[in-house]
């Protein structure tokens, strides 16, 4: 499952092949062998290993050896496919190579193993390095028709070169005179310089001056090194070095690995390449830059000034000599031309994006050689001072150094699952659990977690809180401390004092977000969306918080979820209450039958506005909306109404409704501050009370005659429509006399029943043209029913009223058909003129013709 390390492998092989293999190594063939391998930079091995195993190896040589382990490693399975390889018995195995044509067993048989033994995957698309084979296999055809004689060692020479291509490292010096040699050595070729040339002068094979080494050519029509020179002739001198640099200059970000060490806090410093000395905040994930200047027509003071004034963490580099850079910057931009100006020719756009990568490369080790290897065309200023770097542990270290020097706030956090840019999904449930406990098990020791039992959340709590000796449970008015040596000290204070600043006015959370992501804390997002929530809610007594829906009383998991995820929906208010606010505000207390406060926090305004909500929410609608107070009472009731921030509500938009400022309250007048306060209350509170007594003295005024109670006006009105025949009434007429001769002993419900078969409204959902509807209606449903109550009391007959009604109907339809059908407003007229015609009809010698004709009148206009 994973690979054993090549010098491994290579000891185990040459343990096998010693003991195995009765060949004895000729000494001074694998020390020359061993000479040109060690010359080469190709593998990062140690001499004296290469040494010790060189010899045991034999007959394979030690490049051949590095380069099968590492194929095997690629395309097999590690020892396994060594031991294979070491055991095999096949012509191409170690045991059968021809030793006559092979002094060694060189990278030539390795070639003609590893196609033989794993020609399926090679020849796949599978193979990573599918092309490079196919190259070699090219390179062979090429060479079997181009020459006659000598194919064997032709061939011999495009295998080392294909094989060399596919596992040596990129900064290998493969150059002639290492091929040469090798291929005398190993592979038995006398004429081993003339073979090459051969090779060359057919563009089989194409030496890379810029990597020093040879690769196999497939052939193209374009002469690359004279369209370079022709490309070069074309292009003029390279003046904007940065632009083309920021173009191919590739560096990562660099980590400051002792200040991640000592903090918990992981730094990271981006390059940045520019032609002036930058001046920007770092934001985000990175914490700083490294500022590589590249300008030869500004001086050494100049860098060394805009350093002194940066307040930012950013390191100078100044490259006072870039005529290198320049150079291969050329270079590149020349290969360019020439690969757009010969997009079709493949083979040769190959060639060349392989040349200008070699040349990218190049040039990134070039300024990375120059940045970390104490040049002097190379100065380096931190703060107006110069700094000297030998290595990258310097400059590593120099980093670190910034990091102490401008983030010097930040706190000691070692908890990697939170101390980071982007915390992981499951630390987001983490988070979400921590919140929980720390909104539902505040009160309780360690948040309530298991003693036995570690999950995030708890770690979260314990390198957090307990670790700095912050505890979220408070007596009353106890103030939220923590351990004066913790190094969240600063952070702690600079909390408070964001609090404080909200005395004045109201702040978004979000402003205390950007006091946390800039120096000197610059504290990663990972901590700062448990910070502000954490510590909000530990001080929660000292201020008010506001969403998008108004004033949040208590601060829920939930709330701490969404202040930490949305903190620029969030604002807070600190509560700023001492000398006549303190009196105001023990006036409503006072006012509440709440005992006096000499601190208030959170839990003090809740408890004390509480009282007046409740008091509006309980108010009847009538109470919520009629007009007939005074000014003062409606304006106390819309602050009520609302009521988002109690401090607001206290000291501004009730003393504002009561038309009282506050300089004349600091006057002592909080006296008749107070008794105006509670006549409105009262006038709101009784609003209601007062329309039922209207209605009341309406029914004694209008209909009585005299003030009397209720009991009394009840049995008049039963009294007064008792003798009507109900199974004769209209439906409305109907339901308004069975409200009156109800049972119920209430007066409001009584009378609420009246308004409500009147209006289709109880009186507690009036609004005040409601009222006078119902006065109107009261009085025509009266009129009525005493005209019905007059024809009860007739002496009637009872045989003829049928007969009597259907002569009525026929006057009506003989009249006008319509008005039979009349609307409903004219019902009171039509009955008026049904008496009178009745009383007409039965021989009343009262009944008025000429009342008769008015009411035809009115009804047929």
């Amino acid at each position: 499952t994973f690979n054993e390390p090549v010098e491994q492998l290579l000891y185990l092989a040459s343990e096998y092949i010693s003991e195995n293999f009765s060949i004895k190594s000729p000494k001074s063939l694998v020390e020359n062998c061993l000479t040109i391998v060690d010359n080469t930079k190709a593998f990062n091995f140690n001499k004296s290993f290469l040494s010790e195993i060189a010899h045991k190896l034999f007959p394979l040589d030690i490049l051949a050896a590095n380069i099968l382990t590492l194929s095997l490693q690629r395309y097999g399975q590690n020892e396994r496919s060594l031991f294979s390889f070491l055991e095999s018995t096949d012509h191409t195995g170690l045991t059968k190579y021809n030793k006559q044509e092979n002094p060694f067993y060189n990278l030539s048989c390795v070639y003609d193993y590893l196609n033989f033994n794993f020609y399926s995957f090679i020849t796949s698309k599978y193979n990573p390095d599918f092309s490079s084979w196919g190259s070699i296999r090219s390179g062979i055809e090429e060479v079997e028709r181009a020459f006659e004689t000598s194919i064997n060692d032709y061939v011999k020479v495009i295998k080392t070169i294909g094989l060399l291509n596919i596992f040596s490292a990129s900064g290998a010096n493969l150059d002639r005179n290492f091929l040469s040699k090798y291929l005398e050595i190993t592979c038995g070729i006398d004429n081993a310089g003339k073979i090459i040339d051969n090779l060359e002068k057919r563009k089989i094979i194409l030496y890379r001056a810029h990597s020093n080494r040879f690769i196999l050519f497939e052939g193209t029509d374009l002469d690359i090194h004279t369209a370079l020179i022709e490309a070069g002739n074309q292009l003029s001198e390279v003046v904007d070095v940065t632009t083309l640099l920021n173009k191919y200059f590739q560096f990562a970000p660099v980590f400051a690995k002792l200040y991640s060490y000592e903090k918990g806090t992981p730094r990271f410093f981006e390059f940045v390449i520019s032609e002036y000395p930058i001046i920007r905040t770092p934001g985000g994930e990175i914490d700083g830059f490294v500022n590589l200047v590249f300008n030869s027509k500004i001086k050494t003071k100049e860098i060394q000034d805009a350093s002194e004034i940066q307040k930012e963490a950013i390191l100078y580099c100044f490259f006072k000599n870039s005529d290198d850079i320049k150079t291969l910057l050329f270079e590149i931009e020349k290969i360019q031309k020439v690969i757009s100006e010969n997009k079709d020719d493949k083979v040769a756009k190959r060639e060349l994006e392989n040349i200008a990568e070699s040349q990218i490369k190049l040039l990134n080790h070039f300024i990375t050689d120059s940045i970390y290897t104490n040049n002097k065309e190379v100065q380096w200023f931190f703060k107006g001072t110069q700094k000297t770097i030998k290595d990258k542990r310097d400059f590593n270290k120099l980093l670190s150094q910034i990091c102490n020097d401008i983030y010097s706030a930040t706190p000691v956090f070692k908890n990697e699952l939170v101390n980071k840019h982007k915390i992981s999904s499951s630390i987001h449930t983490a988070k979400r659990n921590y919140f929980k406990a720390l909104a539902s098990n505040w009160d309780k020791e360690n948040l309530g977690f298991d003693e036995m039992k570690f999950p995030p959340e708890k770690t979260i709590y314990l390198t957090l809180l307990k670790e700095n000796g912050i505890s979220p449970i408070r007596e009353a008015f106890d103030i939220a401390k923590i351990n004066k040596n913790s190094s969240f000290i600063k952070l702690w204070k600079v909390s408070e004092k964001f609090i404080e600043s909200a005395k004045s006015e109201p702040i978004k959370i979000s402003d205390f977000k950007e006091i946390l992501n800039v120096r000197p804390f610059k504290l990663k997002q990972g901590l700062i969306d448990f910070w502000i929530p954490t510590f909000l809610f530990i001080k929660r007594d000292d201020f008010a918080v506001f969403g998008a829906d108004g004033y949040i009383p208590n601060l829920s998991e939930e709330n701490l979820e969404l202040i930490a995820k949305y903190p620029e929906k969030y604002t807070i208010k600190t509560f700023d209450i001492e000398g006549v606010k303190l009196d105001i505000f023990n006036s409503y207390r006072s006012f509440l039958n709440q005992a006096s406060e000499t601190k208030i926090d959170n839990n003090s305004f809740i408890e004390t506005i509480k009282p007046f909500i409740v008091f509006y929410k309980a108010l009847p609608d009538y109470a919520k909306n009629t007009t007939r107070l005074s000014p003062s009472a409606i304006k106390i009731r819309s602050a009520i109404a609302n009521s988002k921030d109690p401090e607001e509500t206290f000291f501004e938009a009730f003393p504002l409704a009561l038309g009282v400022t506050f300089k004349s309250i600091q006057n002592k007048k909080l006296q008749a501050y107070t008794s105006a306060l509670q006549i409105a209350i009262r006038e709101l509170r009784t609003c209601y009370d007062g329309l039922v007594q209207r209605f009341e003295e309406f029914i004694c005024n209008e209909f009585i005659g005299k003030t009397i109670d209720f009991e009394s006006y009840k049995d008049h009105l039963q009294k007064r429509f008792s003798k009507l025949k109900k199974h004769l009434l209209l439906a409305n007429q109907k339901t308004f006399v069975l409200r009156i001769d109800s049972k119920i002993d209430d007066k409001k419900t009584w009378l609420n029943s009246i308004a409500q078969a009147l209006t289709g409204r109880t009186l507690e959902a009036f609004n005040d043209e409601d009222e006078i509807t119902l006065y109107e209606k009261f009085k025509a449903i009266i009129f009525e029913l005493d005209s019905l109550t007059t024809i009860s009391k007739s002496d009637i007959d009872e045989d003829n009223e049928e007969i009597i009604g259907v002569k009525i109907d026929s006057f009506f339809t003989a009249i006008n058909p319509k008005i039979v059908r009349f609307p409903k407003n004219k019902a009171a007229e039509i009955e008026k003129l049904k008496i009178i015609l009745r009383k007409k009809l039965t021989g009343d010698k009262t009944a008025d013709i000429a009342a008769v004709l008015n009411l035809l009148k009115e009804l047929l206009q």
